[in-house]
C-alpha cells in the first residue's frame, strides 16, 4: 500500500516535471540543488497528505492536481528566469518603469515585500488560472446533465400497478419497519453486551437482507482515537436487529474485525479500498458494513467516476463496487453484474440520492428545468426519508432492498405525489411509477400525524406507503423526542387530508390497522377485509366497556379481544353481551404478546345467547 500511495503522489506531482527540467537548464549549480530539495520536500508533504487524507482519485481530480503543479511550476520558473537567471536580471530587479502595464502592476504590489511579494504574486496568478478552469468545469457540469441522466438505467411505468409496494390484506402482513433512530438507541443501550464496551461506539447502520429477513447491521467502532486503537487493534464484532419487529432486541455477534474505518494506517478500511480505486471516487463518507449468510462481515463501498474531465456529473451506469473482508483485509472490486449475492446495497444511498434528483429535474434537459423553460415533467424527491440526505427510505420486497421516494412538484405550494421511484439497491435500476390518484406527500403525512397526537409531543418519522384495500395509505412511526423510543403508529389515508375517519392511532400495527379499516369503512362505505385465520369459539369470562369499544376475554384464554362500537356496521344489540355468553368470531392473529388486543370482525361475530333472546 505504501508504494501505491507513492505512485499516486508521483502522478499528482508529475506536473512539475517540465518546469523542473526547465529549471535545470537555466539555473546555476546552487539553483539546481535548491530546486531538487524543494521537489523532494514537496513529494514528502504530498505523500503524507495523500496517505492520510485520501483525496479523490478520479481522473478529473488527478488532472486538476497535475495542472495545478504544472501552472504553479511554470510561473515560478518563469519568475526565477526573469528576476534571477536572465542576463538582464539586475535591470529587471531595479526597473521602475518601461516594463509595460503588467510590469508596473507587479512592481507596485511586490516592491515593498521583495521576493516574498513576488512569490505571493505567483501563487495568486496560479490560483486565478485554476479558478477560471474550475469555473469552466462547474459550468459545463451544471448545464450539461443529459449524459448523466442518460446513463441511468430507467424503467418507466404509467401507473403503480406493478410497483414493489407492499399490499396489506390483513394486519399480520404489515411489514412496518423500525425507525433507524429507535434501533440506534436500542443498540447503544446494548453496548454492555461485551467486554470493555466503554472503549467502543456505534457510528453507522445499514439495512440489508439476512436469511430472507430485513435487518439493521451496525459495526462496533473504536471511540477515543489513536492511542486506544493501539491498545486493542481489533473491534469485537457487530450488532444486528430485525428491522420489521418493533419488539426485537439487538443481538451482538462476536466477530473480531481488524480492518475497519476507525482503524489506523494500513488497517483503515477506507484506505485499503482507496488503494483499489484509481480512476474512481469513493462515494459517501465511509464504507458500510454488510454480512453474508454465515455472518462474516464485509465493508462495501460504491466507486463512481465522472462523465468526463469537464463534466463532473457521475456516470450512473459504469460504477464499481469495492468489497473488503474485515478479517483478512482482502479487497475485491466488482462490476455491477458481478457483485456477490450477499451484497444487498451495491449502490450507496448518497449515490442513489443524486441519481433520483437528476432524474426528476433534468430528464427533459437543462433548459426545461430553468425559469426560461417549460418545466415539463420537472419533479423533486420528497425529503422525509431516513437515508441519502433524507430523500430515501429502504423497502424490502421479495427478498430485495429498494430505495423508495415520492416525487413531487418543484412548486412549493403543491403537496401531492406525482409518482414514485424505487431504485433496486443491488442493480441500481430506477423504476418510476406515475401516480394518478390524490396522494399527499410524506412530509404532509408526518405533519398531520404529529398534529393528531400533539399533546404527547411525539415526532413522526419513517413514513411508509402501503396499499390497504386498494387505497394508498401512509404509516408513520411516532417516537418520543427525548430518547427515540417507539410510542405510536399513525395510519393515514393518503387522499384523506386528515379528515375525520381517515386516520387511526394505535400502539401496535395490528390493532391500528383494524381501527383504520373500520373508520375508513364507516366514512366511505367500503368494506374492510375480513380477518384471516381460524374461527375462535368460547364462553365470555370478563367484559369491559369503554367509550368506543368492548373488550372481553374467554374462559381458559388470556387473549384480549376488542369490538369497535363506533364502526358503521356495529349492531347495538352487541352492547348487551355478558359473561357466560357463547360466542364465535374471526380475529386477527396476534403473535408474541398475548396481552395485545385482537380485533374482532363484526361481520363474523355471533352470540348464541343474544340470538336466543330475539
Amino acid at each position: 500500500m505504501l508504494s501505491y500511495f507513492a505512485l499516486i503522489t508521483l502522478v499528482k506531482l508529475s506536473g512539475l516535471l517540465i518546469p523542473f527540467i526547465w529549471l535545470l537548464v537555466i539555473a546555476d549549480r546552487r539553483g539546481r540543488t535548491y530546486g531538487t530539495l524543494a521537489i523532494v520536500l514537496l513529494f514528502i508533504v504530498s505523500y503524507i497528505n495523500t496517505y492520510f487524507n485520501l483525496p479523490d482519485l478520479a481522473y478529473p481530480s488527478l488532472i486538476d492536481g497535475w495542472l495545478m503543479w504544472f501552472i504553479f511550476g511554470m510561473i515560478v520558473v518563469a519568475a526565477l528566469r526573469r528576476f534571477l537567471y536572465s542576463p538582464h536580471a539586475a535591470v529587471a530587479r531595479t526597473a521602475e518603469a518601461g516594463d509595460g502595464i503588467v510590469g508596473q502592476i507587479v512592481q507596485r504590489f511586490t516592491g515593498a515585500f521583495g521576493w516574498l511579494g513576488k512569490i505571493a504574486m505567483v501563487a495568486v496568478l496560479a490560483v486565478i488560472v485554476l479558478i477560471i478552469l474550475g469555473s469552466i468545469t462547474s459550468l459545463v457540469t451544471k448545464m450539461n446533465p443529459r449524459p448523466a441522466v442518460q446513463s441511468i438505467q430507467t424503467d418507466m411505468n404509467d401507473d403503480t400497478k406493478n410497483a414493489p409496494m407492499p399490499v396489506i390484506k390483513n394486519s399480520a402482513e404489515t411489514p412496518v419497519v423500525n425507525a433507524p433512530q429507535t434501533i440506534s438507541t436500542d443498540m447503544n443501550n446494548s453496548l454492555n453486551s461485551f467486554k470493555n464496551s466503554n472503549v467502543y461506539d456505534l457510528n453507522h447502520m445499514r439495512v440489508q437482507m439476512y436469511k430472507g429477513k430485513m435487518i439493521y447491521v451496525a459495526p462496533v467502532e473504536f471511540s477515543g482515537g489513536f492511542w486506544r486503537y493501539l491498545h486493542y487493534l481489533k473491534v469485537p464484532g457487530y450488532f444486528r436487529t430485525n428491522a420489521t419487529d418493533k419488539n426485537a432486541d439487538p443481538k451482538f455477534v462476536a466477530k473480531p474485525m481488524k480492518y475497519t474505518p476507525s482503524a489506523y494506517f494500513n488497517n483503515d478500511a477506507d484506505r485499503r479500498i482507496s488503494a483499489h480505486s484509481l480512476g474512481y471516487s469513493m462515494v459517501s463518507a465511509t464504507a458500510q458494513l454488510e454480512i453474508d449468510d454465515n455472518g462474516t462481515p464485509y465493508y462495501v463501498r460504491t466507486l463512481a467516476k465522472p462523465i468526463s474531465y469537464l463534466n463532473r456529473n457521475y456516470d450512473f451506469k459504469h460504477y464499481k463496487v469495492a468489497v473488503l473482508n474485515t478479517i483478512t483485509g482482502k479487497v475485491k472490486v466488482y462490476s455491477p453484474k458481478q457483485v456477490p449475492k450477499f451484497v444487498d446495497i451495491a449502490v450507496t444511498p448518497e449515490f442513489v440520492s443524486q441519481e433520483v434528483s437528476m432524474f426528476g429535474r433534468y430528464r427533459h434537459g437543462f433548459w426545461n428545468a430553468t425559469s426560461f423553460g417549460g418545466h415539463s415533467g420537472v419533479m423533486k424527491p420528497t425529503t422525509a426519508g431516513t437515508e441519502g440526505g433524507d430523500k430515501l427510505t429502504p423497502y424490502a420486497y421479495k427478498g430485495r432492498v429498494y430505495y423508495f421516494t415520492g416525487m413531487t412538484s418543484v412548486n412549493e405550494h403543491q403537496s401531492s405525489i406525482l409518482g414514485y421511484t424505487f431504485v433496486d439497491a443491488r442493480t441500481n435500476t430506477l423504476h418510476y411509477y406515475r401516480e394518478h390518484g390524490n396522494v399527499m406527500t410524506p412530509e404532509r403525512a408526518i405533519s398531520y400525524a404529529q398534529q393528531d397526537i400533539n399533546p404527547q409531543n411525539y415526532r413522526g418519522t419513517l413514513p411508509l406507503l402501503y396499499r390497504i384495500n386498494g387505497d394508498p395509505t401512509w404509516v408513520v412511526s411516532m417516537l418520543d423526542r427525548d430518547n427515540n423510543s417507539f410510542m405510536k403508529y399513525v395510519y393515514l389515508l393518503a387522499d384523506g387530508n386528515n379528515q375525520s375517519g381517515t386516520y387511526a392511532i394505535g400502539d401496535d400495527a395490528q390493532s391500528t390497522l383494524a381501527i383504520f379499516e373500520q373508520r375508513v369503512e364507516a366514512k366511505t362505505g367500503v368494506a374492510a377485509s375480513v380477518p384471516a385465520g381460524k374461527t375462535v369459539s368460547g364462553t365470555i369470562n370478563r367484559v369491559v366497556r369503554t367509550d368506543n369499544s368492548l373488550l372481553f376475554i374467554l374462559k381458559n384464554n388470556n387473549q384480549v379481544y376488542k369490538i369497535d362500537t363506533s364502526a358503521k356496521n356495529f349492531n347495538p344489540l352487541l352492547q348487551f353481551i355478558a359473561e357466560g355468553d357463547r360466542v364465535s368470531f374471526k380475529a386477527e392473529t396476534v403473535t408474541g404478546n398475548s396481552l395485545a388486543t385482537a380485533n374482532v370482525s363484526l361481520s363474523t361475530f355471533k352470540d348464541t345467547s343474544l340470538t336466543a333472546k330475539k
